[in-house]
């Protein structure tokens, strides 16, 4: 017998006293995440680049931002939805995407499991932005 199923088809616990969802349900503003700046300026050798690490949990955003580095997303787990300046696209696993400075831009997670990213800005040079 071959039995299959996959956590992202699966209707999450609501239980109100342990489920996350249930918890933050009610909440004034999506953003439900945590970052962890791993190299910048201010704390390691980089002149240049910030390195990060973000967790989106289930029906959570970052706060969405736009900047005067360029960046790059890769994605390492879970599901979501981007949104660069006027574009929406679903992201997964093994994606990487460019985002072009001072555009806004901001994620949601989507699915049952967090949505995992890492992420890489470079800071330009006068007159390239």
């Amino acid at each position: 017998m071959k039995y299959v199923v996959n956590v992202q088809s699966k209707d999450p616990d609501f239980d109100p006293t342990r489920s996350l969802r249930s918890q933050v349900k009610d909440r004034e503003k999506p953003v439900l995440r945590d970052t962890y700046w791993l190299v910048d300026p201010e704390n390691s050798p980089s002149r240049r680049l910030k390195l990060g690490y973000t967790i989106i949990y289930p029906t959570g955003t970052t706060t969405g931002h736009s900047h005067d580095e360029e960046e790059v997303y890769f994605v390492i787990q879970g599901e979501g939805i981007m949104v660069v300046g006027e574009d929406e696209f679903p992201i997964k696993p093994g994606d990487a995407l460019y985002v072009p400075p001072r555009v806004f831009h901001t994620t949601r997670q989507v699915g049952n499991i967090p949505l995992i990213v890492v992420w890489v800005t470079g800071k330009l040079e006068e007159g390239e932005i």
